[in-house]
């Protein structure tokens, strides 16, 4: 399908697609109530609820601003940009409907029957995606919801008890149940559990934040941070590296796998207390790591020594024929580039393909399906859903973006002019102005990721003497203050 853009229209309604089937009542009832017909298709689809909520996830992805005269299109079809017409599009309905009709496509369920992808109506003012619980009592739901007024952005929130009440709780009739426990989440959901993949990661199963580096000497170290302290660095063995580490917490078994490169231009994984070669390939570039969902298991990609981009599974083959710099980053199943003409590219799974022609000069870091990079004039790019979008600033190296699961916000940081970390965040009204965060300077550039046990941003960097460094953010409390991991020298 066609990807739109934001699209005016005017009280009459525009159509895309197939004008079949579709139910007078519902497009009488919408152009009375003044809204707009974006798309028309031929069916309701059948859906299943991880697929609601990815396609909801686009819209906060994108930043979508609120209009009732207004449409905005992607690869799943183009809707009003309300509430009611972001839930349309989320459960994939022929048409925006609104909160007069909704109950057309969906029938009232209890509230204990809750479920992600659900929906809260308050038929003559709004209604929301319902997407788990904020509390143990199921009183405060949390929502993603585009609510008024023009302009603000679809959010992930918690409502409060008061509020919720207000509410009607619905199920879409052409809902396909996948299987699973049928209680509502306590803790904030996405589509699918997000994998990821980096020298610092959320350990889940153990309930600590751990991190891996590459020691002065060339040995990989582990470091881990519980309750209110670190445990200390650990080596992970005698061998030396030629590149810096990366780990992956495997959904499945609960396992944190870890990966480098060595300095035969192998790359090893930890097992069972060893480093093991995958194979006798020789890479250029650092191991990013892609989790399978289909396969359940671990994928690693490396530029190979000729540029193209090398996967492993069960042996090396290559991702086309496209030759890249640098290291890849991964949203979910495609990959992303820098290519060796400079220009952003995309593997979806079949062919590289360019995105758009602006000239990049980083790595690129992605955050759910968002990308960011630099472009020659020292300022930072994010690409999405088709549009390039600058964020200003200066600086040098790749930025490092992260999706904040509990507020659905994205933060980036970067190594701004004179040294410093600095950081922007996407809110209602745009990103904020780059701050810096105080007064160290860095090495290199910073790196961030969320880590889910505590909810906070976690931001690491490397000082000129080579010590690793830690900050973060809170939401309410702010950011902390820099602080020495140790006096142990990283490379």
């Amino acid at each position: 399908m066609r990807s739109w853009g934001m699209l005016t229209v005017a009280a009459a309604a525009i159509t895309f697609g197939s004008t079949l089937a579709m139910p007078d009542v519902a497009v009488a009832a919408a152009a009375a109530e003044g809204g707009v017909s974006c798309g028309t298709y031929a069916a309701n689809s059948k859906i299943t609820r991880s697929e609601v909520l990815a396609r909801s996830r686009t819209w906060i992805s994108a930043r979508v601003p609120y209009s009732q005269s207004d449409c905005f299109g992607n690869k799943y079809g183009a809707y009003r940009t309300d509430c009611s017409g972001f839930v349309s599009m989320a459960w994939g309905l022929r048409i925006s409907y609104t909160t007069h009709i909704l109950e057309q496509v969906a029938h009232r369920i209890d509230w204990e029957d809750l479920r992600p992808g659900d929906a809260l109506n308050d038929r003559l003012n709004h209604v929301a995606l319902f997407i788990g619980w904020a509390d143990a009592a199921k009183t405060r739901p949390i929502v993603r919801e585009q609510a008024g007024p023009d302009g603000s952005r679809p959010v992930q929130r918690v409502w409060s008890a008061a509020t919720a009440r207000r509410y009607v709780p619905l199920r879409y009739n052409n809902l396909v149940e996948s299987g699973g426990s049928s209680a509502g989440s306590e803790t904030p959901v996405t589509d699918k559990p997000i994998v990821n993949a980096g020298p610092q990661i959320s350990n889940t199963g153990q309930q600590q934040l751990e991190i891996y580096a590459r020691a002065a000497d060339g040995t990989i170290i582990t470091n881990f941070h519980k309750t209110s302290r670190w445990n200390g660095w650990q080596q992970l063995g005698s061998e030396l590296f030629a590149g810096d580490p990366v780990a992956l917490m495997n959904p499945e078994t609960k396992i944190v796998e870890v990966f480098a490169r060595g300095t035969d231009d192998k790359v090893y994984r930890r097992v069972d207390g060893k480093w093991v070669a995958l194979g006798d390939t020789a890479v250029a570039g650092d191991p990013t790591l892609q989790w399978n969902e289909k396969s359940k298991a671990v994928e690693v990609l490396a530029r190979g020594a000729d540029g193209l981009l090398l996967r492993f599974t069960d042996k090396w083959a290559p991702l086309g024929d496209r030759k890249i710099q640098g290291n890849p980053a991964v949203a979910d199943k495609d990959v992303y580039a820098r290519s060796a003409d400079d220009k952003l590219v995309k593997w979806d799974g079949t062919a590289w393909k360019d995105q758009g022609d602006t000239k990049i000069v980083s790595d690129p870091s992605v955050a759910v399906d968002q990308v960011f990079v630099r472009t020659a004039s020292g300022s930072v790019e994010q690409y999405a859903a088709g549009v390039w979008k600058s964020l200003g600033g200066k600086g040098t190296g790749a930025p490092s973006a992260v999706f904040n699961t509990t507020t659905g916000s994205i933060d980036v940081v970067q190594l701004g002019e004179g040294g410093y970390a600095e950081h922007s965040r996407a809110t209602d009204s745009g990103w904020t102005p780059w701050a810096k965060l105080g007064t160290t300077k860095v090495a290199e550039a910073p790196t961030a990721m969320y880590h889910a046990q505590t909810k906070t941003v976690e931001v690491f960097a490397r000082t000129d003497d080579g010590k690793l460094i830690r900050r973060f953010h809170k939401e309410k409390a702010g950011w902390s203050q820099w602080a020495l991991l140790s006096d142990r020298g990283i490379a």
